[in-house]
C-alpha cells in the first residue's frame, strides 16, 4: 500500500506545476493537501461504527471488524478511480488537444517518457544544491513527527487518560481539523505575500518551530485530555503550514519537468525516516520505566527533531531557481 501511494504526492507537484500559476501555487497546494486532513478526519469519525456493523459479518471471527473495514475502504478507493480516470488530465494541452493525444505527448509511451526523464535528470546537481538539501531535511523532521502522531496518538490517549477506541478517535480529530485550517491560512497567506526566499523560510519556520514548542509543553503530560487534544490541535495546525515552506519550494527550484521528480528526492528520505520513527517510538516507550516518562522522552524527541529541521531549511534553501 505504501509504494502504491507514493506516487501520488510527487505526480500532484507535477500536475500542479502544469496547471497552476506561480502566484497561486502554495494556495492550490494547501487545498489539495487538505484532503488528507478531511480524508483523517473522516476515517476517525467513520471507523469505530464500521467496525461495530461489520464485526461478525467479514469472516473475521467477530474480532472487532477489522477486515471489513479495510474491505471497505479498498472498495471505495476503486471506485473513486473512475471520476479521476473522466476527469484528470495531465496538462491543458491535453485538454485544448483531445483529438491528438498522441501528439500531445510526442507519441512515446509513458514508460519512454519515464526512463527519458531519469536519463536526463540532473543528478549531480540536485546532490549538490544547498536549497534541496535544505527541503529534503525539513520534509524529514515533518515526517518524523507527524507519522509518529498518526499512529501513536489514540495510544497516547488510551494509556495516558484511559480512552477507549471511539472516545480517541473522536479526540484525535481536532488536530485533523487543525492541519486543514492551518495549510489553507499558509497557502493564501504566502501567496498574498510572495517574496519567495523569506516567505518560504517564514512559512516553513512556523511549520517546525511551532510544533515544537507545542510538543515541548505537551510532554510534560497536562491532566486534562482537553489539554493534550489542544496542544495536538496546534502542533499538527502548525505543521500544515508547510504547503507555503517546503511544499511549494519545489516547484520554484524546479520548472515544470523537473518539479515532480524532485519532489520524490527530497520526500524519498522523509518517508523511510517517518517509517523508522514510529518503530524508534515504540521502542522508546518500552525502554522506559513507565507509559509517562515514556510519553515525555518522545515528545522531547519529536521536538528536537522539529527544531533540527527549521534550522536546517533556514540556513540552505534559497528560491532561486536551479533546474529548468
Amino acid at each position: 500500500m505504501g509504494a502504491a501511494e507514493a506516487v501520488v504526492l510527487p505526480t500532484m507537484q507535477r500536475i500542479l506545476a502544469n496547471w497552476v500559476p506561480a502566484e497561486k501555487k502554495a494556495t492550490v497546494l494547501a487545498i489539495v493537501l487538505s484532503g488528507f486532513q478531511f480524508g483523517t478526519v473522516s476515517a476517525y469519525l467513520v471507523s469505530p461504527w464500521v467496525m461495530d456493523i461489520v464485526t461478525g459479518l467479514d469472516g473475521g471471527g467477530g474480532v472487532n471488524g477489522w477486515r471489513g473495514m479495510f474491505y471497505i475502504y479498498g472498495f471505495a478507493g476503486l471506485l473513486w478511480l473512475v471520476p479521476w480516470w473522466i476527469i484528470a488530465k495531465d496538462s491543458p494541452s491535453i485538454i485544448r488537444n483531445r483529438i491528438g493525444v498522441a501528439e500531445a505527448i510526442k507519441y512515446e509511451s509513458k514508460l519512454q517518457q519515464f526512463q527519458s526523464l531519469l536519463r536526463s535528470a540532473p543528478w549531480p546537481e540536485f546532490a549538490k544544491s544547498r536549497g534541496v538539501w535544505g527541503m529534503t531535511l525539513a520534509h524529514a523532521a515533518k515526517n518524523f513527527f507527524l507519522y509518529n502522531l498518526l499512529a501513536w496518538t489514540p495510544t497516547f490517549y488510551s494509556e495516558q487518560y484511559g480512552l477507549n477506541v471511539k472516545e480517541s478517535a473522536l479526540y484525535s480529530i481536532l488536530p485533523s481539523i487543525c492541519g486543514m485550517i492551518g495549510g489553507l491560512t499558509a497557502g493564501n497567506s504566502a501567496d498574498f505575500l510572495l517574496k519567495r526566499t523569506n516567505v518560504r523560510k517564514l512559512f516553513q519556520g512556523v511549520a517546525l518551530f511551532g510544533p515544537a514548542a507545542c510538543l515541548s509543553v505537551l510532554s510534560n503530560l497536562p491532566d486534562e485530555v482537553r489539554f493534550a487534544q489542544i496542544l495536538l490541535g496546534g502542533a499538527v495546525g502548525l505543521q500544515a503550514f508547510d504547503a507555503a515552506g517546503f511544499g511549494a519550494a519545489t516547484q520554484e527550484k524546479a520548472g515544470n519537468r523537473w518539479a515532480g521528480l524532485l519532489y520524490s528526492l527530497t520526500s524519498l528520505p522523509g518517508v523511510m525516516i517517518g517509517s523508522v520513527s514510529v518503530s524508534v517510538t515504540g521502542q522508546l516507550l518500552d525502554m522506559m520505566p513507565d507509559n509517562a516518562s515514556g510519553w515525555t522522552a518522545v515528545f522531547q524527541l519529536n521536538a528536537a527533531i522539529c527544531v533540527a529541521g527549521a534550522l536546517s531549511f533556514l540556513l540552505f534553501y534559497d528560491s532561486k531557481k536551479e533546474f529548468d
